[in-house]
């Protein structure tokens, strides 16, 4: 795993059993979802029989996001992934952490 990989699972890993507001900028895409973080695990895109699925963090828990109406409706399973090809870190601090990937924009804070 990469260092800022491993930087990423470690800030991610100090905030188990909390809730993160997730905002995923993607094109001209924004989606926020709140999510009750519960574990972290690495994907290695190479040991998967899918050539579409890259490598990734894959956060373990429950969330919600916004639908078109402005409802919070649950995630359709218990789990969200962050893509880490590309990934780069940006400002961070205890309680918030930007990344970007190949793919998106990621702005990751603990829900007060």
């Amino acid at each position: 795993m990469e260092q800022n990989v491993s930087m990423l699972s470690d800030w991610l890993n100090t905030h188990v059993e909390q809730t993160l507001v997730i905002e995923k900028h993607e094109l001209e895409d924004m989606d926020i979802v709140h999510f009750k973080l519960e574990s972290v695990e690495f994907r290695n895109g190479e040991d998967t029989v899918d050539d579409y699925l890259d490598n990734a963090l894959v956060l373990k828990g429950t969330g919600n996001t916004t639908n078109a109406d402005g409802e919070r409706v649950p995630l359709p399973q218990h789990s969200y992934e962050i893509a880490v090809s590309g990934l780069n870190m940006g400002p961070s601090d205890e309680k918030k952490l930007q990344v970007n990937t190949k793919r998106a924009k990621y702005i990751l804070s603990i829900e007060e």
